[in-house]
């Protein structure tokens, strides 16, 4: 009975975590903590990916600029070092100063929000930008295919839709809350990951005939790319550009010959148009695999031998991890395989990442 007693009057279960996590944050945001932790840790440095920016017409699908702002001014006055991709490959490669918990920040893609919205905020606090270019994208040939599948689902008019993708049968009930259609668009989108190209077409086009709508030709406004005019006055604010396919497949599903075209091809059109491209290439979707036949992968030794026949210094990849000299100089395909974090929105997940403590946690969890 006297158990039961303090049970019942004990704090409500995951009351003690959540207090102790609130108390963390604000270990975390005590002036200078996160950054003069990372000089305890050794070379490494933090890379940040991107992808959408919310200009208030996305429907709130991007990250809302007020927090790129708020992290960058906090990271500037913290003292953080933040550089380029380029000079950030140059360093892990041991040419220069070591990095100390440097940062870097890459976005994917090239929709028009990036340039309008991030490369202004970039500007402003001095930051480097690399930004990977779908090029067939900015040339104006192609929307984002997952773009496509949010378009279907925000304008059907129908309650449920029935659609075969690979194969499989799949059904969604579209009678639920808005935000669920988002969990259905993301569903149908992440099971077109795991089919080829041909497959993948086929699969929307029917999920289109099954919603009853029809896909504009053209990007509509909230799915529109950047210009090459763009491109080259994102420049001029001192964003840089980097290759990202020509119409973002995953190269995984792709035969031999299309897998080099996609990154020989959208080197070639960058170079033609960009003033000074960098020569760092990003892998759609991004999982390295262990193989060709690697069906988890998206990526995989040959994509890494084609990037260096044509010259290109390396790759980021989209798996968790931080940059580090001693790695990126194990073997040499580790180059093309330079991890990225997701930038956090809230500032003590941003100091945790950029000071090092993630990384610190990881290497104890693993040990």
């Amino acid at each position: 009975m006297e158990v039961s007693t303090q049970r019942k009057m004990g704090p409500p279960s995951g009351l003690p975590r959540r207090l102790a996590k609130r108390a963390y944050h604000k270990v975390l945001d005590v002036p200078g903590l996160a950054s003069a932790f990372r000089h305890v840790q050794g070379d490494y440095a933090t890379v940040f990916m991107f992808h959408r920016f919310d200009g208030g017409d996305s429907q709130g699908s991007g990250l809302d600029p007020t927090s790129l702002t708020r992290g960058l001014e906090y990271l500037r006055k913290a003292g953080f070092e933040l550089v380029s991709l380029e000079d950030l490959f140059r360093r892990l490669a041991g040419e220069g100063s070591r990095l100390r918990g440097a940062v870097a920040f890459t976005i994917d893609d090239g929709y028009l929000d990036q340039a309008e919205i991030a490369a202004p905020i970039f500007r402003r606090f001095d930051c480097p930008v690399t930004t990977f270019v779908t090029t067939g994208f900015v040339d104006g040939a192609l929307w984002m295919w997952w773009d496509k599948i949010e378009y279907v689902f925000l304008h059907t008019q129908r309650t449920s839709l029935a659609v075969e993708l690979g194969g499989q049968a799949l059904r969604y009930e579209l009678t639920g809350p808005p935000h669920s259609l988002a969990t259905m668009s993301a569903d149908f989108a992440e099971r077109c990951k795991a089919v080829n190209d041909e497959e993948r077409e086929c699969g929307i086009a029917r999920l289109a005939q099954a919603a009853e709508v029809e896909l504009p030709e053209r990007a509509p406004c909230r799915y529109s790319a950047m210009t090459w005019d763009d491109v080259r006055a994102c420049e001029q604010l001192g964003m840089q550009f980097g290759p990202h396919t020509v119409t973002h497949p995953i190269l995984s599903r792709t035969t031999s010959e299309r897998s080099e075209h996609e990154l020989s091809e959208s080197w070639r059109r960058l170079q033609a148009e960009a003033r000074s491209p960098v020569p760092i290439f990003c892998y759609p979707n991004g999982r390295r695999g262990a193989s060709v036949d690697d069906v988890d992968g998206d990526f995989s030794e040959r994509e890494i031998a084609s990037l260096r026949s044509l010259g290109l210094r390396g790759a980021v990849c989209s798996e968790a991890g931080f940059a580090v000299p001693r790695l990126f100089r194990s073997g040499p395909d580790e180059p093309f395989a330079v991890p990225r974090l997701a930038y956090p929105e809230d500032r003590p997940s941003l100091a945790e990442y950029a000071g090092g403590i993630e990384r610190l946690k990881q290497a104890l969890r693993s040990a």
